[in-house]
């Protein structure tokens, strides 16, 4: 695939007047990642982006500081740093005196971490990572942030975490760049 005249398509939904009218920006994300990739540490992969008014403005794809054990856990390490990324947008976007509409939405393709994180208990086996899925379950009660469940398929950060055929790369990257 040739990618040389492709390039970040910033275009947001909405209009904002440039005063403060007490518009409500959008902040959304999608986060992923890929269990153990690394066949010498045994490190997963995260992989987020977020996105402001539908316009992509923060991605990462970075392989994680501890090693997870399990996907589900791997995949709470990986929405818990896509939330610390939403909420300094928004921290930011407050700061200059604007709001964010509530409640921001982080979508993930694990079922298992979508779970921990609306409080139902997946196993015994869960209790060492409390603290990741405590911080995004409390998010949720505080009514700042949701987490719902998407179909790999259809999760935009597939790209910052796995090599993907030809077919998602190109619907995935949709999302990002203009075509050529």
């Amino acid at each position: 695939m040739n990618t040389k005249d492709q390039g970040l398509t910033l275009i947001p939904t909405g209009k904002w007047k440039g005063v403060n009218d007490n518009t409500a920006f959008k902040v959304t994300g999608y986060s992923d990642s890929d269990y153990a990739k690394d066949g010498e540490t045994r490190r997963s992969v995260t992989g987020y982006c977020v996105f402001l008014n539908d316009a992509p403005i923060a991605m990462k794809s970075k392989m994680q500081e501890a090693v997870t054990l399990s996907v589900t856990e791997a995949e709470l390490v990986a929405a818990t740093q896509c939330m610390q990324e939403m909420l300094y947008i928004k921290k930011m976007i407050e700061t200059l005196g604007m709001k964010v509409k509530l409640l921001m939405t982080l979508e993930v393709d694990n079922k298992g971490a979508k779970d921990l994180m609306d409080g139902w208990s997946v196993g015994g086996r869960t209790r060492h990572i409390d603290v990741r899925y405590f911080f995004l379950r409390e998010l949720k009660e505080k009514g700042i942030a949701k987490v719902e469940w998407v179909q790999s398929q259809n999760n935009p950060s597939d790209l910052f975490t796995k090599n993907l055929n030809s077919e998602m790369f190109r619907k995935h990257s949709r999302v990002f760049v203009k075509e050529a």
